[in-house]
């Protein structure tokens, strides 16, 4: 008895890219945390001015790795810069500052990845109360924070149309007709 070998799958055709991955990634809300505010660019003489609002810079907002990865997760710094408006009288003013937030951030992909992977980074910030007025090119405010991180890692995919599928063994009988 003769035995038909099945064909071999095709080759896979060459081409493919890179696409980015998330290989970690962890979030943090800091609900009415005080925070004291270093500020840049406030006029000279603005000792009476209230703080009025609180703006998170979503483009300059930066991650920071604080060591190497632990149980808990790998430690990360969010710098994340603001903008902070303050009225003296009827004048607004605006000034810029900046928190620094800690963050534990959940490995999900390949351990190995983590170590050349990219940071990204978002954050939200509120102001809740603010606490006095400006003193010295400080002020005090509680603040709510969101923020969230992720490292991604670039890896090579398959590019192109999917493959055919192998074709189907033949049988090794023919099937039965069916009869009506």
């Amino acid at each position: 008895m003769q035995t038909i070998d099945p064909r071999p799958c095709p080759p896979l055709p060459p081409g493919g890219f890179l696409m980015q991955q998330i290989v970690a990634s962890g979030q943090v809300y800091l609900r009415y945390q005080r925070f004291s505010l270093c500020l840049e660019g406030l006029p000279c003489g603005m000792s009476s001015a209230q703080l009025q609002g609180v703006q998170a810079d979503p483009c300059g907002v930066r991650v920071k790795r604080r060591g190497d990865c632990c149980r808990g997760g790998i430690p990360v710094t969010l710098i994340i810069p603001l903008c902070c408006q303050f009225c003296d009288g009827c004048r607004p003013w605006t000034a810029s500052s900046r928190i620094e937030v800690p963050m534990q951030l959940r490995a999900c992909g390949d351990p190995r990845q983590i170590d050349r992977a990219q940071p990204f980074a978002n954050a939200c910030v509120r102001l809740d109360r603010a606490c006095g007025c400006c003193e010295e090119g400080r002020v005090d405010a509680w603040l709510d924070v969101w923020a969230q991180a992720w490292l991604t890692a670039c890896r090579p995919m398959y590019g192109g149309p999917c493959p055919p599928s192998c074709p189907e063994p033949l049988p090794l009988y023919p099937q039965p007709c069916r009869m009506r």
